[in-house]
């Protein structure tokens, strides 16, 4: 009776998911171009839930799974440097195949925080956050943004076969793997750092960052980080696959489920690709199954906030890192 209670709750869930989807694709004249999901089409298509065919003059067409959308991010600056924060130390290098940027508030640190972009893009998009000011002053603080080694800047493939956002087929899982065991390599050069404690450490990640931010605490890792930081993204598998099972069954997919984890994931109520009640939900369901709901920290639907980055979100994370 509880499965079939779930399959229902799913299946609404994916239906309404689809119908707001439906809605999304509006295409404008190129006067009328922005930098936002809802402004940057010029045709839409009729293939997938949100489906995006020519992207305004500046914008770049991204394919996840049923979806398919324009990213816009706007001018970025050309060099990491004067930055915002006197006596910032930049430094560039290669660890496991990734390009990687840092920035250091001075030449110690005490937390290191690694970011990852979202699919498509580089390292260096929070460059251009950081250069708005909105990681504010970063003493103490390293920040790492690596680039993906995939050579389109996705950290995953995806199909584009009608599986829905929590279905394993509509992923190719041995990217998931591989970008992982990547970005543990970072992070265990990164926690070296600071003493080897990964309690220090801090990972954070948008979008398609954030969908495998989310796979490395839990199924990549076998230790806590400082914290895990989800900005508008859905559980990759097998995370997804615990929701509504045992605990026994949940734990048995996962590396790692201590309740020392700490946990912040940010979701914007009109984000078109990844709908925030699905989002949300499964990602409880998940910490439901493995007995980490109390690792959940922070919670927080933004109102009006499509698929983008805001400073109120950095300004709450940076206080969460802090904390």
């Amino acid at each position: 009776m509880q499965t079939s209670l779930l399959l229902l709750l799913a299946t609404a869930q994916s239906a309404a998911a689809f119908a707001y989807a439906q809605k999304g694709c509006s295409a404008v004249t190129p006067d009328k171009c922005g930098t936002d999901w809802f402004d940057s089409c010029l045709v839409c298509g009729t293939e997938g839930d949100f489906d995006c065919e020519k992207c305004c003059n500046g914008c770049k067409s991204v394919t996840k799974g049923t979806y398919k959308y324009c990213e816009c991010s706007g001018p970025k600056p050309p060099s990491p440097t004067p930055s915002p924060t006197p006596g910032a130390v930049w430094d560039s290098y290669r660890v496991s195949g990734m390009d990687v940027i840092s920035v250091t508030g001075g030449s110690t640190h005490e937390k290191v925080i690694v970011m990852l972009h979202g699919g498509g893009e580089s390292g260096s998009m929070w460059q251009y956050n950081f250069e708005q000011g909105w990681f504010g002053n970063i003493s103490g603080l390293k920040y790492v943004f690596p680039t993906s080694a995939i050579s389109s800047h996705v950290w995953f493939n995806t199909y584009k076969n009608g599986c829905g956002l929590n279905a394993d087929c509509a992923y190719d899982i041995p990217s998931i793997q591989a970008s992982a065991s990547r970005v543990a390599a970072l992070i265990d050069r990164e926690k070296g750092l600071v003493g080897g404690d990964g309690s220090k450490v801090f990972l954070a990640g948008f979008s398609e960052g954030a969908q495998l931010t989310g796979y490395m605490q839990l199924c990549q890792l076998t230790f806590a980080l400082g914290g895990t930081i989800v900005m508008d993204g859905f559980p990759l598998p097998p995370t997804f696959d615990m929701a509504g099972h045992s605990r026994a069954a949940a734990r048995a997919n996962a590396t790692y489920y201590g309740e020392d984890m700490r946990w912040m994931i940010w979701h914007g109520e009109a984000d078109p690709i990844f709908p925030v009640d699905l989002t949300l939900n499964t990602w409880n369901a998940i910490h439901t199954a493995l007995g980490t709901s109390s690792t959940v920290k922070i919670e927080h639907r933004e109102p009006g906030m499509t698929h983008t980055l805001i400073q109120s979100e950095f300004t709450r994370m940076v206080a969460f890192i802090r904390g």
